[in-house]
């Protein structure tokens, strides 16, 4: 276990060095660099650079060959948050204020823009004959993650959204990025295509379970720790897991519950100026998360995210690649990513 630590601090390190050797602070013109700053500066786990580069290190080469596209991968994933923040109008990321807040929204996204053509720049640094295979995939993947942001907003103007439907656009919004964190890494480590598929396959499964994860930290995690307001996908009315399944397993009774708890938070909403609008939106959020409660949903999402680190866990010993204590480490990183708390 200690040797499984030290490894993903090895790749974490990596990362964090090559973020600090990009230099934002001393570029111009600060307005728009320091927003980027900023935003990278507040943290977060890492996981999609990591997974690159432990992707790459299963080849056997050395994982920093996928030092460009490991960060490539990082900063395009900021550029995808940083624009949800305002979309969501989320106030907080990680415990602290949204870019769009801090600055202003026409910086937040001239910053996000900006983070997504730095991401492109490292993208194509690799190797001239891997560069058609690496680039095709990031394209692809990019583009994918607009089509799942663009559906979850879609489904907000929905009563119901299926669990099939639910699980198409988490797997655009947020699994492709983890499965081809993985499959880049891979292919620039000099892997075949079948196996790089693999790579994608085990990592896109972990990341439907991490968004399960994610959906359940929402509701029952700690604050504190999880650094986003409480009931966050509840009060913008999104269809979360626990939404989508508890309108699946919910009764009239429940059903009339669930349909009169987000109307009643939509109607906050186009109305925030409502005589004790928050605590209304309170009690509003309460009884839902009381609905969900007695429908059994927070055990529920455990059982469903568990089957699909199941399934992950299979398709990962298929590979050559999934051998070996690399690869353990890497099937060890998965489960925690799958069951944070934070």
């Amino acid at each position: 276990m200690k040797e499984a630590e030290n490894k993903l601090a090895a790749y974490r390190a990596l990362v964090e060095q090559g973020l600090t050797r990009l230099g934002w602070s001393e570029a111009r013109p600060s307005g728009l660099y320091r927003p980027m700053e900023y935003f990278l500066a507040l943290g977060g786990k890492r996981l999609r650079p990591v997974l690159c580069l432990m992707a790459c290190d299963t080849t056997g080469q050395d994982p920093g060959t996928a030092l460009p596209q490991a960060i490539a991968l990082e900063l395009f994933h900021n550029f995808t948050l940083l624009h949800d923040d305002i979309m969501d109008q989320s106030p907080l990321r990680r415990g602290q204020a949204t870019v769009h807040l801090r600055y202003d929204v026409n910086a937040a996204i001239l910053s996000g823009d900006a983070l997504m053509i730095e991401a492109y720049r490292h993208m194509v640094a690799c190797k001239d004959t891997l560069l058609p295979a690496v680039l095709s995939e990031f394209n692809r993947v990019a583009l994918q993650v607009c089509q799942g942001q663009q559906l979850d907003m879609e489904f907000q103007d929905r009563l119901v959204v299926s669990l099939d439907e639910y699980r198409e656009m988490i797997g655009l919004k947020t699994a492709v990025l983890l499965g081809s964190s993985l499959k880049i890494g891979a292919l620039v480590g000099g892997a075949k295509e079948d196996d790089a598929q693999k790579m994608f396959r085990f990592g896109y499964l972990t990341g439907l379970a991490f968004q399960v994860q994610d959906d359940w930290l929402d509701v029952f995690g700690d604050p504190a720790r999880f650094g986003k307001q409480v009931a966050g996908d509840i009060k913008a009315c999104k269809h979360s897991f626990l939404r989508v399944m508890a309108h699946r397993e919910a009764g009239p009774a429940e059903q009339e519950e669930l349909e009169q708890g987000f109307a009643r938070i939509q109607a906050l909403r186009a109305n925030p100026q409502e005589a004790d609008a928050e605590h209304a939106l309170d009690a509003a959020v309460q009884g839902l998360i009381a609905t969900y409660q007695k429908l059994g949903i927070e055990a529920k999402a455990i059982a469903f995210k568990d089957s699909l680190m199941e399934e992950a866990r299979l398709v990962l010993g298929t590979s050559p690649l999934g051998q070996g204590p690399k690869a353990a480490v890497l099937m060890d990183y998965a489960n925690y990513l799958a069951n944070r708390k934070e």
